[in-house]
């Protein structure tokens, strides 16, 4: 689904504590409200724990989300939530399906403690199976809508309704979680509840079909904002999402930013390396690969690796290849960026379109002239080192506690394209994002508040150049400074304490698909990317 309204009006939030304060300031508007037409909360989430917490504003004390969903229904206010089931096998072991049971369980009891209580209006939860043909899939939406009445609202955004998510802003090994969301208010707000409606409507058995509640007033900042979704479940599937991105790239003239915990949709990387070919600046924040914050995060850092290699070769200066399998055992050639035939990957059997693309990564291959002028094919994986004008990708370090299990964690889902386009949801720049899951993402469209989130992302990672550049132009090369810089303070060890900032990542910061490291792991070069290049 893409629907694009007018009349409506955004605030970035960054990171977990501001997220979490400012929802709390919205749901204490609907207990000040009292009961009356238009009041509800609707909730819709991959994970939502009972333990998740509002920290306090405006000097005020937090509170724990169940104790404020309690006191809205004590007022007879509708509050509804709906849970991702999460798939079976997954249910007993996993902390983060249980949690979504953990809280109905929470709803039964409270909708107990209160059947006596005069007025009260019990709390709904549903327990939503989502993409049943194909394992794995998840629901994967983040959702908030509210109204007390006057102001209706809505929250879109990577952060899950539980306590992990909580993080300041200013990252060290405390506060590692980075993520980000935006407050939407005005026209678009019905469309993100018409969406939350659409999920609620599957349940078996329900009495009425549930409708959107009210309207909501248009926003005198007339901001212009699209609603994208991807949904495998629809006839035919929705996957607006990469097909929006995909979009902006491809008209993009300056610069294209954005961060996530991994980036490997293969087409998504594809528009990139063509842009940066053609001399845009292409700027991905991802999750260090040695990063071990998160357990089992090397099927990224091997599937990044492809990301890295195609990132490089639109760029490139030389690269080793090895001419067969035996790898550093076998002969090395070091190919000069004027042997590459053509700017494009070939992705043999890759179809964006396929439910499940089985193809294994390790198929991806670059095609190069020999000495005697004969094209052939090389496989990425065949790939040793690498040498390229520029920086391909950064990540975030913190300094002085090098363990990499110390190291800020970005799960945010954000792009910003020439300071006139900010993409912020749920949505991870990964094919089973792209192609599999329930995902939302909305786009802001408007000049003044790209730069804005630009300004206080950017600073936020420590690149002042690029935070301070006057107009899309001049950002790219700005970056490049920034990073040159944070290379340095890192090698140097001069990073205030505890401080995080971007690094630039090189060919040997990623898992290599037929290293020993590889091997070591478990990982063989045609399993992993078999599983990863459908799956994640």
């Amino acid at each position: 689904m893409q629907v694009t309204r007018a009349n409506s009006n955004a605030q970035f939030l960054l990171d977990g504590d501001a997220y979490f304060a400012r929802l709390h300031q919205s749901i204490d508007g609907v207990i000040a409200a009292g009961a009356g037409v238009g009041r509800f909360v609707r909730l819709a989430f991959w994970q939502i724990s009972p333990d998740a917490f509002l920290p306090g504003y405006g000097g005020g004390a937090g509170a724990l989300l169940i104790d404020k969903l309690e006191a809205i229904a004590r007022l007879g206010i509708r509050v509804e939530i709906i849970a991702w089931a999460g798939a079976k096998i997954a249910n007993s072991f996993v902390d983060e399906m249980k949690s979504g049971w953990k809280t109905r369980d929470w709803v039964r009891a409270v909708n107990n403690r209160n059947a006596a209580t005069p007025g009260y209006r019990p709390i709904e939860i549903y327990m939503e199976t989502y993409g049943q043909r194909t394992f794995g899939m998840s629901t994967h939406q983040k959702i908030v809508v509210l109204s007390n009445g006057p102001l209706k609202e809505a929250y879109v955004g990577g952060m899950n309704m539980a306590h992990k998510y909580l993080s300041a802003n200013v990252h060290d090994p405390d506060n590692w979680w980075h993520d980000a969301a935006v407050r939407v208010t005005g026209q678009i707000v019905d469309d993100i509840e018409g969406e939350w409606v659409r999920r609620w409507n599957k349940q078996n058995g329900l009495g009425a079909p549930a409708a959107t509640i009210g309207v909501a007033a248009p926003d005198p900042a007339n901001l212009t904002i699209t609603m994208m979704t991807t949904n495998s479940e629809a006839i035919p599937a929705e996957r607006d999402i990469r097909a929006g991105l995909l979009a902006r790239i491809g008209a993009a003239a300056n610069y294209v930013y954005l961060e996530n915990y991994a980036l490997t949709d293969p087409s998504i990387v594809g528009a990139l390396a063509a842009f940066k070919q053609g001399g845009g600046a292409v700027i991905p924040v991802v999750n260090h690969p040695r990063n071990t914050t998160m357990s089992d995060f090397e099927a990224f850092s091997y599937l990044m690796f492809y990301t890295y290699v195609e990132l490089a070769l639109a760029d490139l200066v030389s690269f080793d290849a090895a001419d067969s399998w035996r790898g550093r055992l076998g002969p090395i050639t070091n190919y000069p960026a004027a042997n590459v035939v053509g700017p494009v990957v070939n992705k043999a059997g890759y179809n964006p379109a396929v439910m499940a693309t089985l193809n294994p990564a390790t198929s991806y291959s670059v095609q190069f002239a020999t000495g005697a002028g004969a094209a052939r094919d090389i496989g990425l994986r065949y790939v040793w080192n690498i040498t390229t004008n520029d920086d391909v990708m950064y990540a975030p370090k913190t300094h002085r506690f090098n363990e990499a299990t110390k190291w800020t964690y970005p799960h945010s889902k954000v792009a910003i394209i020439d300071d006139q386009f900010v993409m912020v949801g749920t949505s991870n720049w990964t094919y089973r994002s792209m192609q599999y899951d329930g995902e939302i993402t909305l786009e802001i469209d408007n000049g003044a508040f790209a730069q804005g989130v630009r300004t206080q992302l950017f600073n936020h990672w420590h690149m002042p150049g690029a935070a301070a550049a006057v107009g899309p132009g001049p950002v790219g090369a700005a970056w490049l400074l920034d990073a040159t810089a944070n290379d340095g303070a890192w090698a140097a060890n001069t990073f205030d304490l505890s401080q995080t900032r971007l690094v630039s990542l090189g060919f040997n910061d990623f898992m290599h698909p037929i290293s020993k490291e590889a091997w070591k792991k478990s990982f063989s070069s045609a399993s992993l990317a078999s599983i990863g290049s459908s799956f994640f």
